[in-house]
């Protein structure tokens, strides 16, 4: 999948020693590249794996003005994260199932190879579920992420359900709601989505000092989401709607217990985004 995304126009407020300071974000874009296949698939477990490259930049309105050094470091900074995922679902003999998710990623402002142990950034989570029939499924399971920009522990949630030939539900919470809309030749799908969006990155851009810092950052989302099949394994898709700030603070370490350095507070914005992507052709799925 290739993702294109903008976010514009949003304001931003600062707290930093003591003095505050705001801005006009012009423009927040983003590329996602996302690659997922299986790796181990058997009656008794599958396997699958997954890699995802993203980066953004932030524009500021007259950047050549900016008096605030978060503001000037933050301009054109390219922002990217590169992670690897395993999925691991095992049933067993009732309707029970166990899954497994694990990912280590590097987020941050990093320009080659040499990287230090703060850019990695590490989330688990296990869940056991019970899928009821082929139409209801759900989960529970606890979650260690960075999900609300700083390292987190947390309970989730999955609820699948679906309730008629076009209308269903999909759900982890409390990352994902979704409620789906697909036409019967399954070749439309229309999404009205609520996510949790969040990723904690390690910067290198005060001047005085070579001791990194960490961007906390989740935003909560409510978008439309539309997807139509271009042929047979190719798709595309187009999403639109606004996103709520969360959390963009700096802070001095990754920890849960971070002290913040700069506070910041982001007003609510619109977002878009379009995306190509493969989906295995049907012929392998009957």
């Amino acid at each position: 999948m290739i993702t294109r995304e903008l976010v514009k126009d949003y304001a931003i407020n600062s707290e930093l020693n003591g003095q505050s300071a705001n801005a006009e974000i012009r423009r927040n874009r983003r590329w996602t590249l996302k690659v997922r296949a299986p790796i181990l698939l058997k009656d008794n477990i599958k396997i699958a794996g997954g890699v995802k490259y993203f980066v953004e930049e932030y524009n500021f309105e007259n950047p050549e003005t900016l008096d605030n050094e978060f503001y000037r470091g933050l301009e054109d900074r390219p922002l990217r994260s590169i992670r690897a995922d395993i999925f691991v679902m095992k049933p067993t003999r009732t309707n029970k199932y166990f899954i497994l998710r694990i990912s280590g990623a590097l987020n941050g402002d990093f320009k080659g190879i040499d990287l230090g142990s703060n850019y990695f950034k590490f989330s688990i989570a296990p869940l056991i579920g019970w899928k009821k029939n082929r139409y209801l499924s759900y989960a529970f399971g606890i979650a260690y992420s960075e999900i609300f920009g700083r390292r987190s522990i947390y309970p989730i949630a999955s609820y699948n359900h679906t309730f008629s030939r076009h209308w269903g539900i999909e759900s982890i919470l409390p990352v994902e709601l979704k409620l789906r809309y697909n036409s019967i030749d399954q070749k439309n799908f229309v999404y009205f989505k609520a996510e949790l969006n969040g990723s904690n990155y390690t910067l290198n851009f005060f001047e005085n000092t070579d001791e990194p810092v960490f961007l906390e950052k989740s935003e909560i989302r409510f978008l439309l989401n539309y997807e139509r099949e271009i042929y047979d394994f190719l798709w595309f898709g187009v999403e639109a709607g606004f996103r709520k700030n969360i959390n963009f603070d700096l802070s001095e370490n990754a920890r849960i217990k971070a002290e913040t350095i700069v506070d910041n507070q982001l007003n609510e914005a619109v977002v878009g985004n379009i995306s190509i992507f493969i989906v295995p052709p049907r012929k392998f799925l009957k």
